[in-house]
């Protein structure tokens, strides 16, 4: 998770562009695997946005999952290699094929691809979110639910795996019913597979399994940990791992202002940087990272992009008024289970790519004082109270507290990254907060979502 709180002075885009050593970024950006990868990114996106039907995604998840599993047993094997190598051993004859045709005998090659492994891994496993998003009609209280436990390891080599894949198949072929598997996603912790069965014309069910070799193995807390996800998820019962959690639906229709990052993506790509004013006291920063580096040394994109975030945030109102608070797009790829995956976003296929692989960032700034205003001008009581020294937030921080009559809510810093990274109108997330304060049994903490929220993701 990425956040930073900006006071008088702005973000410097050379953090977003230079993360890491100017050569091994260029080394990891121009490895063949890496751009292989960003054209089989373009291609998913494009073809999970084509499918209709449990049979597309049927086949659609199996061509995926084949990637991921390419992908990982190389990182594997490259990584197994470069351990040997450092100690003292020589290359094995088995060894896979170093694409990068660098030094096949200095460890720091066999080093490198595993680590574009990684990355390529959780690139791809970006899109397999973006599978469960969109077969569970990008309903966020099931992604929620089923989110709250640690993150899976690698299929390759896991116990199980077979039998896995196996049920997929045998579901398919007997019943004619989809199987989404949920080792391959980020986004879906709870359970080994979700079944869709067709109810009617254009309805289904979906059914929680825990898949094991041996049946006889299913322990008991995964058995509770899936029956709370299905209670929270069907009944409004405690989220796994927090009862004090609860969903909570909404009356409020989500809106957003994502269609202005489309628009700011477009020009992006003609001119390398563009920013904007967002409604609610915000701005808008989004860079090309290949069209910069094509118009501009690297030091005048960095200085081209802060002279358009100052020009923004004076438009907005907002230069050198109250406490800044950043979010940024940069390496969240497949970081937050909760957060949409890029792929689903209205964008291009291209754009969704590039923001997967890191080519295009956005950043998005908003100032204390508008939304503190508009709270009170809503009738709720609200202080800031992150302190102004504070230049970085910390999971957990509370960044402000609303109050209504004798009801209190905090916003923390999940609560900013929806509002700032999903572009949410200001008053859409004021209207949030007052019905919040008003509503009874929505436990001590609530997962607000929106009926309607679905048409922003289609």
């Amino acid at each position: 998770m990425r956040f930073l709180i900006l006071l008088d002075t702005l973000v410097s885009v050379a953090k977003l562009l230079n993360d890491m050593p100017l050569d091994r970024a260029n080394r990891l950006y121009l490895h063949p695997i890496h751009q292989d990868t960003y054209k089989t990114l373009v291609s998913l996106i494009a073809n999970l946005r084509q499918c209709r039907s449990f049979e597309d995604f049927h086949h659609f998840q199996q061509t995926l999952l084949e990637e991921i599993l390419k992908i990982q047993g190389h990182g594997q094997a490259c990584a197994r290699v470069a351990k040997r190598l450092r100690k003292g051993r020589t290359v094995p004859a088995d060894a896979p094929e170093l694409r990068s045709g660098e030094d096949i005998h200095d460890p720091g090659s066999w080093e490198l691809e595993a680590d574009v492994c990684e990355r390529v891994e959780r690139q791809l496993r970006s899109i397999a979110d973006a599978l469960a998003w969109r077969v569970f009609n990008y309903d966020r209280p099931v992604i929620v639910a089923l989110s709250r436990n640690e993150l899976a390891g690698p299929m390759i080599g896991k116990e199980g795996l077979e039998a896995e894949r196996g049920f997929v198949l045998d579901t398919w072929r007997d019943d004619g019913n989809f199987v989404l598997l949920h080792d391959p996603t980020t986004c879906l912790r709870i359970g080994d597979a979700t079944e869709f069965k067709p109810i009617g014309t254009h309805g289904w069910e979906a059914y929680l399994h825990e898949i094991k070799k041996d049946p006889n193995r299913k322990r008991s807390t995964q058995r509770r940990r899936t029956r709370l996800a299905e209670e929270a998820i069907r009944d409004g019962g405690p989220l796994p791992n927090d009862p004090e959690a609860r969903l909570v639906t909404l009356d409020v229709p989500y809106k957003t202002h994502l269609p202005r990052l489309r628009d700011a993506f477009r020009l992006a790509a003609e001119r390398g940087v563009v920013a904007m004013k967002v409604p609610g006291g915000r701005t808008l920063v989004v860079a090309d990272v290949r069209q910069g580096y094509q118009l501009w040394s690297e030091q005048e994109f960095i200085e081209r992009t802060n002279e358009a975030q100052v020009r923004a945030l004076k438009r907005a109102g907002i230069h050198d008024v109250g406490h800044h608070v950043h979010y940024d797009s940069y390496d969240m790829t497949a970081r937050s289970p909760i957060q949409p995956p890029w792929a689903i976003y209205p964008l291009p296929p291209i754009v969704c790519a590039n923001l997967i692989v890191d080519m295009a960032v956005y950043f998005v700034t908003i100032s204390s004082v508008p939304l503190l205003e508009a709270l009170r001008a809503a009738g709720i009581a609200a202080e800031w109270v992150l302190p102004s020294g504070q230049r970085q937030l910390q999971r957990g921080d509370v960044i402000l507290r609303a109050y209504k009559g004798s009801r209190g809510m905090e916003m923390k810093p999940s609560d900013m990254q929806r509002l700032l990274l999903e572009l949410v109108d200001l008053t859409t997330w004021v209207e949030t907060v007052k019905e919040l304060l008003t509503r009874d049994n929505i436990g001590n903490h609530p997962w607000p979502y929106y009926r309607d929220e679905h048409r922003v993701w289609r």
